[in-house]
């Protein structure tokens, strides 16, 4: 299939936001990666989420990001991503993307590359026990991003004590909201936003919540706390990805619009 040297989007905007571009130029003076004492009120998140081959060792097939502020949405990022990998079956069949859905997109090199310019000076958001997402971007890039790691996994668990992953799609059910089209990766980005935002009000309700380190305190990946080793792998081995199928809460599910 050949390469393409513009973005291309699989889902597009939901209204009239804005998005980045492959060739934005930078954006001024390079934004500083915020301090634990940081108030959550003056951080710059970013919500990503990827679709990959859906094999070990994992490749790109999609990238989509949101960035955003406790109060606004600031830009959405979304592309599909150039790959002469085997993308497994089963992972076709969840997400969608065959060899034929590339035909044109970018390379993951320029693909990486701009989205290292999109989350400088962010906080990263997943919805990723283990920051699979994370890791495989660095893993790509080869260094690491320079970010905080939050899972909404783990902020859910802490505020309704669950003992287990909880899926993102139920995650949505559970908080009223709208997830406009599963396995895509711009969609699973929005919906991972929004979700973080609903368990931030939960979470500054029932533990007080102010600043990037009570976040970290409480939603940061072990893997990420001690690090990543040169191949972007964490300190302990990642397990093989079941995207989107994890074990449901146990044991009992959250009070609907807790």
């Amino acid at each position: 299939m050949p390469v393409g040297d513009t973005f291309v989007s699989r889902l597009g905007p939901a209204e009239d936001e804005p998005f980045a571009a492959i060739d934005d130029p930078a954006e001024g003076a390079p934004r500083e990666r915020p301090a634990p004492a940081t108030p959550i009120e003056e951080l710059r998140f970013v919500a990503l989420d990827c679709e990959t081959t859906g094999q070990s060792p994992h490749h790109l097939v999609e990238l989509g990001a949101v960035a955003f502020t406790v109060d606004r949405h600031l830009m959405s990022f979304e592309t599909l991503v150039h790959s002469n990998d085997r993308i497994n079956p089963y992972a076709r069949r969840i997400h969608g993307i065959g060899p034929e859905t590339l035909h044109g997109a970018p390379p993951v090199s320029r693909v990486v590359s701009r989205f290292r310019r999109f989350v400088e000076g962010s906080v990263l958001v997943e919805h990723s026990a283990d920051a699979f997402d994370t890791r495989l971007i660095t893993r790509t890039v080869g260094s690491d991003l320079n970010a905080d790691n939050v899972d909404t996994t783990r902020l859910a668990a802490a505020i309704w004590g669950l003992k287990d992953t909880i899926g993102l799609e139920r995650l949505c059910k559970e908080l009223g909201v709208t997830h406009r089209r599963p396995h895509h990766a711009l969609a699973d980005a929005e919906a991972t936003a929004a979700t973080f935002l609903a368990l931030l009000h939960l979470g500054r309700e029932k533990f007080g919540w102010r600043t990037l380190g009570d976040l970290l305190a409480f939603g940061q990946p072990p893997q990420l706390r001690f690090g990543m080793d040169a191949n972007g792998n964490g300190a302990t081995p990642a397990r093989p990805r079941r995207r989107r199928r994890s074990r449901r809460a146990a044991p009992e599910a959250p009070p609907a619009g807790a």
